[in-house]
């Protein structure tokens, strides 16, 4: 059996609203505060819970990935500043290679923060799945005071499968 996990990115701010938008999606959650509890809560959910199919992160972040605590985040390349906790790409790429962390065929994974139209790319080449995320700033839609789980971006919702760009879907994208 393979499972759905919302991610909640701890550590740079606005942790309510990234809770808020995991619970709502109804999957697995977890709030990881740095790039290396990331994937070791990937790895123990592939271990106990099966691969997984489809993953939501809620975070802030920007062309390099997920920003998490002070410099400690989810990149796709080393930075100057960057700490020991921080994970890369090429971290996951490892785990994925060993078995740690597992992906069902077809997975998907949603990326609902800013500016992670490359990252999208480079982690759709990494895990062998499709990646959604946006090239411009993102934001919820509110109606009423309320968030109606459609994202809203200032660009484009990219869709890539396997690295490769596969087509825009538009300027809202749905996260529950």
């Amino acid at each position: 059996m393979s499972i759905a996990v919302a991610v909640s990115a701890q550590g740079y701010g606005d942790e309510g609203a990234f809770d808020y938008r995991a619970e709502m999606t109804g999957h697995i959650i977890i709030k990881p505060s740095t790039g290396q509890e990331f994937l070791d809560m990937l790895a123990d959910l592939s271990k106990s819970r099966g691969p997984i199919f489809l993953m939501k992160v809620f975070s802030h972040s920007y062309t390099r990935g997920i920003i998490m605590t002070n410099w400690s985040g989810f990149y796709d390349e080393p930075g100057p500043e960057d700490t020991k906790k921080a994970a890369y790409l090429r971290d996951l790429a490892d785990r994925i290679q060993e078995g740690n962390i597992r992906f069902a065929p077809d997975s998907q994974i949603l990326l609902f923060g800013c500016d992670l139209g490359a990252f999208s790319q480079k982690l759709s080449a990494v895990t062998g799945g499709t990646v959604v995320g946006s090239d411009g700033g993102t934001y919820p839609e509110i109606w009423g005071n309320r968030e109606t789980g459609v994202f809203l971006t200032t660009d484009d919702w990219l869709v890539y499968k396997n690295g490769s760009f596969a087509y825009s879907a538009g300027k809202r994208y749905r996260a529950w």
